[in-house]
């Protein structure tokens, strides 16, 4: 099953200075089912600062993937009450960050669905904020 979808992110980083920036976009993907997994994959744009880069989410029950290749290239595991190490390269060089799931509430099917995610980042072992991705998936109808 393939299906094209609407996604719409929503995304919220509270820094440790006590900063918060929000984003939201609404960009055209795709819809997989494999298994017992979801997979959505789209395109970013300069929006995001991610232009050349696919972002993958692969939605299992408990967990959600995010996997991003091109102009920039990371892998990050989300798990409640895990935290994960991962390498974060861009064209500036590379980073290690840490990422502790506080809640992870997927409620998905073969027409889309919610991801929302809170999460606890650190880069290099340092605090670098608590952020959230709150993710809509729509069957597009043309």
């Amino acid at each position: 099953m393939q299906k094209q979808v609407l996604i719409t992110v929503n995304s919220t980083i509270d820094d440790p200075s006590g900063e918060r920036d929000k984003m939201s976009f609404v960009t055209e993907g795709i819809l997989i089912k494999e298994d017992n997994e979801y997979i959505v994959s789209y395109e970013e744009s300069e929006i995001t600062g991610l232009k050349g880069t696919t972002t993958t989410l692969r939605v299992g029950k408990n967990s959600v993937i995010l996997a991003r290749h091109g102009s920039v290239d990371s892998l990050m595991l989300f798990e409640v009450g895990k935290t994960h190490e991962t390498g974060y390269d861009t064209s500036h060089g590379s980073i290690t960050l840490g990422i502790t799931a506080k809640n992870v509430d997927v409620d998905f099917n073969e027409s889309g669905g919610n991801i929302k995610v809170d999460y606890i980042l650190e880069y290099n072992r340092t605090y670098g904020g608590k952020n959230s991705i709150d993710v809509h998936v729509r069957e597009r109808i043309n």
